[in-house]
């Protein structure tokens, strides 16, 4: 059953709100926002379009190239936007723009940069956003930089309540599932690499781990997805010299970092030292006494194995960050680069002096120099952060009087 080419505004006041006053003062832009670009993808239209003629042959265009596409809508919903603001007499263009299909901060600021082609053709003092769900309260920001939002209209395209017409439309979303790479990777790609992964390890590992596997497995993909690792993973192809130069340095000073906290472990499994007859004892009586009276024994012994490793990690981090923010035109965070290389520096000779009282019984030069350390250490982290601190009220106060 066809749709009702008819919307809904959440904000339903925009042109009857605009005084005559107001309306000889100032020009508005009526933003129709496509942020996955479906008229760019669909019917190869370039963005900007700017004038009522121009965009309603392209939302017609778009209607018949996929008469299910909900940006069509919104841009004839975008037109009867700026015909209502007109008729009211305000001085008004409509214009529509599109991101990327990925959507993510390309599309953003592809979106940023068609506003301000836009606003060379018609300059607008403030502007109205037309879009068909809760992305124009997203882009908000991106948009709110170029022009003033002053109204935000989200436009819901009527269905029928007939149980043909939902069908129609979870079959819809079923579809989209199924052959949309966006969403096809996830419902299908994601469940049959576990799958397959499952076959793979009963062949090696007892069907009663296999569960846990499954749960590792599943956790994998969420922290996967979670933290963004499969987009940063694909966007490795689109780094500048100086993004490899930063990539680079993460990879080394993770991988050295790990492998400080693989040597802490495994001095305690180390046949002959001090370390593994500790653990020997707290191992053949396991008690809570026995462990809270060994455990200050045995952070020592896994800071002094590991120390050395992490701190040259975490150095090669903050290096690198240091030569990336050097090189790169307009950077503000040297200077803090170089107080957190200070810091590492001072609290180096501080947790070596720690490791040495906790292991061998601590002695008056060991707390001296340990505590000046620890110290000198958190007076420059102070310092650096309050310095950081004045510097965004200054800027602020800049901004303020501007």
């Amino acid at each position: 059953m066809p749709k009702e080419p008819v919307a809904q505004s959440r904000d339903n006041s925009v042109g009857s709100s605009l005084s005559s006053g107001d309306a000889a003062q100032s020009k508005m832009l009526v933003i129709c926002v496509d942020r996955d670009n479906a008229i760019g993808v669909k019917t190869g239209i370039s963005t900007p379009v700017v004038g009522k003629e121009q965009c309603v042959a392209a939302a017609a265009k778009l209607a018949l190239a996929d008469p299910e596409e909900a940006d069509a809508n919104t841009i004839f919903a975008a037109v009867k936007q700026c015909d209502e603001l007109r008729n009211a007499g305000q001085q008004c263009e409509v214009v529509v723009v599109a991101g990327e299909f990925e959507k993510g901060v390309q599309g953003d600021m592809k979106i940023r940069k068609e506003i301000v082609q836009a606003l060379k053709i018609f300059p607008a003092t403030e502007g109205v956003i037309i879009s068909d769900g809760i992305e124009g309260e997203e882009i908000v920001p991106v948009i709110q930089g170029v022009i003033p939002i002053v109204s935000i209209k989200r436009v819901i395209i009527k269905h029928s309540k007939s149980v043909e017409e939902s069908y129609a439309v979870l079959g819809r979303y079923f579809k989209m599932l199924l052959f949309d790479s966006r969403y096809s990777r996830y419902a299908l790609g994601v469940p049959g690499l576990i799958f397959l992964g499952l076959v793979l390890i009963s062949f090696y590992v007892p069907s009663s781990y296999i569960p846990l596997v499954l749960i590792g497995l599943i956790g994998a993909v969420f922290i996967i997805r979670g933290f963004d690792i499969d987009r940063k993973i694909e966007s490795v192809r689109e780094l500048t010299a100086l993004g490899y130069l930063r990539l680079f340095t993460a990879i080394a000073s993770a991988l050295i970092v790990l492998a400080g906290l693989v040597s802490g472990i495994a001095i305690f499994f180390v046949l002959g030292t001090p370390a593994y007859l500790v653990a020997q004892i707290v191992t053949k009586n396991p008690t809570l006494e026995n462990l809270l009276l060994k455990l200050p024994q045995m952070v020592g012994y896994f800071l002094q194995s590991s120390q050395l490793f992490v701190f040259l990690g975490v150095g090669v981090y903050v290096t690198g960050t240091l030569v990336f923010n050097i090189l790169r035109p307009k950077s503000r965070h040297v200077l803090r680069n170089i107080v957190a290389l200070i810091v590492g520096g001072l609290l180096y000779p501080a947790v070596f002096y720690l490791a040495n009282g906790l292991t061998n019984g601590f002695n008056k030069i060991d707390q001296f120099v340990a505590i000046i350390m620890f110290a000198l250490a958190i007076n420059f982290g102070i310092a650096a952060y309050v310095y950081h601190w004045l510097g965004k009220r200054r800027a602020q106060a800049q901004l303020t009087e501007i």
